[in-house]
């Protein structure tokens, strides 16, 4: 692709602002933003448009905003952690990204692609050790994609993002023009738009987007230099490209979960979105289907092994190898993956329910207030990260058969009931944080140069 570095015309190609916008929403749109809008739709039914609006602030617009955060903050995740204090860095860093690395999200997309292959090859039956082979194939394949960081963002738009985009394109479209069946009231009790806000937690995309803007970023510095104004234009350009592609996706399929409705109100996730193609396409769009998700998942396993591999360089101050990192990284995914998605799916959620507050914390400070708000920063991260255990907390008690945990406590603290529990304690921590630790000397961020944004 063509680069211009000439520092009289800074504003990169428009094919190649298309590739990197390509490239976001590719590595955010993984099996989750594949699977879940179309049921979300289907549930919403006759509420689709206030649910999605309500999903759009938490899977759409706070991920955009994530690679500003890192832009002005000087680097992604441990980076803008470390604003916070040493010890929210490493505990909260550290934590979120092995929750988002190989602990549980990596390894639910190699799971998501190994259900989406066995449907194909008739293989749910087979013995584990090929579900393993397959892993390690996968994985495989994931590290030849990442094991060059500059190369990244190439390999990922020239090669995976055609083939998603081409097939999930023609999927929606025939499933909107050609609905199967007609929207019903929503199916859960909740606020429409709080629905959607909370069950954006679920795709990983804001804590995602902390992780792969140090890969976007990286390329943006490749191609211009160390020019920090056209770094920042040429990351607005690109990431409004890619969120608005990722954001007409993800409103497709809601719109066709929501048709669903009155024909497939027993089916979720997978199995809903698979059944729709089916029906629309026979057993070969069924087969594409699956096709797509092995890609969909493929791409984000990239850009989280690489954002993974990326955080521990960082936190070990340059002393850990960036490859040994990713392929450290892969291997523990593949012995987590071979425990099936249903499970991984189960065990991931609450832990969401924790990460999310915090980074919503983080981004909103680092972007739109000024340094002498750092104070309040700090509160607000720790406070929203205290909800955030709760919230898990209550989460896993419930997994386990404890019903109506801590709802004593949900009772009291405004909006818990509907998931806006972390608003109070993230109004009230900055309120506090603000005067406790106004003595800092710490900034919430300057524009990020060349050096920051490269490992």
């Amino acid at each position: 692709m063509e680069e211009k570095n000439n520092s009289s015309n800074m504003t990169l190609p428009v094919l190649v602002l298309v590739a990197i916008g390509a490239s976001i929403f590719a590595m955010h749109y993984g099996a989750s933003c594949m699977l879940w809008p179309t049921t979300w739709g289907r549930n919403a039914g006759t509420a689709v448009i206030p649910t999605f609006i309500g999903f759009a602030i938490t899977g759409l617009l706070l991920p955009f905003l994530g690679y500003f955060a890192v832009q002005k903050g000087g680097g992604p995740l441990f980076v803008l952690a470390s604003k916070v204090g040493p010890n929210f860095a490493q505990i909260f860093g550290g934590f979120t990204v092995l929750i988002m690395g190989p602990f549980f999200v990596i390894p639910r997309m190699s799971a998501a692609a190994w259900d989406a292959l066995s449907k194909i090859f008739g293989l749910e039956a087979a013995p584990w050790v090929v579900l393993l082979i397959f892993t390690v194939m996968y994985y495989t394949i994931t590290y030849w994609f990442i094991y060059n960081q500059a190369q990244i963002v190439d390999k990922v738009s020239k090669i995976l993002v055609p083939l998603l985009l081409l097939m999930e394109i023609i999927i929606i479209t025939k499933a909107l023009l050609f609905p199967i069946g007609e929207r019903v009231a929503p199916i859960f009790s909740e606020n429409p738009f709080a629905y959607g806000f909370i069950n954006g937690y679920q795709t990983m995309d804001l804590p995602a987007a902390l992780m792969f803007a140090g890969i976007i970023l990286a390329d943006l510095s490749r191609r211009v230099g160390s020019n920090k104004k056209a770094i920042f234009g040429n990351l607005v350009k690109a990431g409004i490209i890619g969120f608005i592609i990722l954001g007409v996706i993800e409103l497709g399929e809601f719109m066709l979960g929501a048709s669903t409705g009155s024909v497939l109100g027993d089916l979720d996730y997978a199995k809903l979105f698979a059944t729709v193609v089916l029906m629309q396409w026979g057993v070969v769009g069924a087969s594409v289907f699956n096709v797509a998700l092995v890609f969909a998942a493929m791409t984000t396993a990239i850009g989280l092994t690489a954002g993974t591999a990326e955080y521990f360089v960082d936190a070990s101050k340059g002393k850990w190898n960036y490859n040994k990192i990713a392929i450290i990284t892969l291997v523990v995914s593949t012995l987590i993956s071979v425990c099936g998605l249903d499970q991984i799916v189960r065990w991931t959620a609450p832990i969401l329910n924790m990460i999310y507050p915090p980074c919503i914390a983080l981004i909103l400070f680092i972007v739109f207030l000024p340094p002498r708000f750092l104070g309040a920063m700090k509160g607000a991260c720790y406070a929203s990260l205290g909800w955030g255990v709760v919230e898990a907390i209550k989460g896993y008690l419930g997994l386990i058969g404890v019903d109506n945990a801590l709802q004593g406590l949900y009772n009291i603290v405004p909006g818990a009931n509907i998931g806006f529990g972390f608003v109070i304690f993230f109004v009230v921590g900055a309120i506090i944080g603000h005067f406790v630790f106004k003595n800092s000397d710490v900034d919430i961020g300057e524009p990020m140069g060349p050096d920051a944004s490269a490992v």
